[in-house]
Formats: C-alpha cells, sequence, structure tokens
C-alpha cells in the first residue's frame, strides 16, 4: 500500500480531520493533503511527527508488512505479531509492555555476565524477581493492575510451555 492510502487510512481510524492532524504535526493543511494524494513526499522529520501523532512506528507508515525492518530482524513470527499488536495499546499497557522487557532483557544481561553464579533459580522465582522489578518500575500502575498483568503473562508463559511440550511428545 502506498504511503499516501496508509496516512489516509491511519488517520481515519483515529478519527482525525487532515486539518487536526496537520496541526498536531506542526505542517498546513495544504501540505496534508499533498501527502495524502501522493503528489508530495514528506520529509523525516514530519514523518517521525506523524508516526508519534498517530501512534504507529514509522515502519508502519513506510514500509508493507512483508517490507518491515522489524520483520527481517525478528524470526520468530509469534514474537514479531506480538511486537506488531503492541503499537495499538494504550500508553499505559505499553509502559506495562516496556518494563516487563527491560526487566526480563536486564536479567538476561546479569547472566551473561555472571554465568554460573550462585544457585540457579527456578522458574517461579525468576518469576518473582522480575514482578519484584516491574512493581518498583510501574508505580503509576495499581497493584490488582500489576498483578493482573503478571497473571496474564504467566498463563501465556505456561501456555507456550504446555503446547511445546505437547509438539515434543507428538514428534518424539
Amino acid at each position: 500500500m502506498a504511503f499516501a492510502n496508509k496516512l489516509t487510512k491511519i488517520r481515519k481510524s483515529r478519527n482525525l480531520t487532515q486539518q487536526e492532524l496537520a496541526q498536531k504535526v506542526g505542517i498546513g493543511i495544504s501540505q496534508m493533503r499533498r501527502y495524502e494524494k501522493g503528489s508530495s513526499s514528506p520529509t523525516l522529520e514530519v514523518i517521525k511527527n506523524l508516526s508519534i501523532t498517530l501512534g504507529v512506528s514509522t515502519d508502519e507508515l513506510i514500509f508493507d508488512t512483508n517490507e518491515r525492518v522489524a520483520a527481517s530482524k525478528i524470526l520468530d513470527k509469534d514474537l514479531l505479531r506480538q511486537f506488531e499488536t503492541v503499537s495499538s495499546l494504550t500508553p499505559h499497557d505499553l509502559e506495562a509492555v516496556k518494563t516487563v522487557l527491560e526487566s526480563i532483557i536486564l536479567k538476561n544481561k546479569i547472566e551473561e555476565i555472571l554465568p554460573g553464579k550462585g544457585k540457579k533459580q527456578s522458574w517461579e522465582e525468576e518469576m518473582r524477581e522480575v514482578q519484584k522489578k516491574f512493581r518498583k518500575k510501574a508505580s503509576k500502575y495499581s497493584e490488582q493492575e500489576i498483578e493482573d498483568i503478571v497473571n496474564e503473562a504467566v498463563t501465556e508463559v505456561r501456555a507456550e510451555e504446555e503446547s511445546r511440550k505437547g509438539e515434543e511428545s507428538v514428534g518424539a
């Protein structure tokens, strides 16, 4: 799909008029019309501002699904689908996803630096550690919201583990 069509589709999905989007991005209405007609191409700065204002990645504005940069780097298709879905989350939920990911990445970096140090934690202990880090960074969330997010993540991980075990036993 051409940039002009994507821009129009995303703008309309956000219930914005051309005038409203132009004002939020800091460009004139006539320039916005040219972008949506395809008779003009925005600068990188305008693309960045459009992306921020519309709450989508620049990849979504510029590339077709099979051309996206993330698609070429993330080989796990389920993970790619999940990352693409993240862009449509509320800012509140997006911050929760970032915090959980950051905690897991930090844990793995520490394990890389200190391999074999201390005893290996069980999965439950690791999740408690991640949850503790998450609680520190998620001060905007209520205890119930944090508990719901963690429980949902645990349920998903366990379901994936069960699915993998089932596939392994079928293949054995």
